[in-house]
């Protein structure tokens, strides 16, 4: 079912034009309100995404948080921790994000509805496997936005 999904126009659509707005608007709520980072704390990411989906990338993130190093890195790391691992997260959270697109919604089942606590319970651990198949396909582009728009706006590598 959801390989299917990620072969439709709404799912391109979702990850080229909605998607690229979230990565975009985390970028610059990070950048509004902290210190930029130098290039090079953004680099392990596409790698790690790579090579090891989501668990290298939840992985990255707890051990760069947990380095003694710059503060800004350590600020940096905290606010990739809350957009991408933190549920449900900040304004900017990716799994939010996700989950509040009508495209996804169709996808999960609705545990409102359900009085039986072990059928909430059953439904929850569903909806969980399927934000997180949705989320390990969605990261390797998600970072492509962030890291370009990142780039951008701190004109990093850029000769004055």
């Amino acid at each position: 079912m959801l390989s299917d999904f990620f072969k439709t126009h709404e799912f391109q659509m979702l990850v080229d034009e909605t998607l690229r707005g979230n990565a975009c608007k985390a970028v610059e709520h990070f950048l509004q309100n902290n210190t930029p980072v130098k290039r090079a704390q953004l680099h392990a990411i596409p790698l790690v995404i790579q090579a090891d989906g989501l668990a290298g990338l939840t992985d990255l993130i707890k051990n760069q948080k947990s380095k003694n190093t710059k503060i800004e890195n350590k600020v940096f790391w905290e606010y990739m921790g809350d957009v991408v691992l933190t549920t449900p997260g900040p304004e900017f959270s990716l799994r939010v994000f996700l989950k509040n697109q009508p495209q996804v919604v169709t996808l999960l089942q609705d545990e409102a509805g359900v009085i039986d606590k072990n059928e909430a319970k059953k439904i929850r651990k569903a909806n969980k496997v399927i934000m997180d198949q949705l989320l390990g396909h969605v990261l390797k582009i998600y970072f492509e936005h962030f890291n370009c728009h990142y780039y951008y706006l701190t004109r990093q590598g850029v000769s004055s």
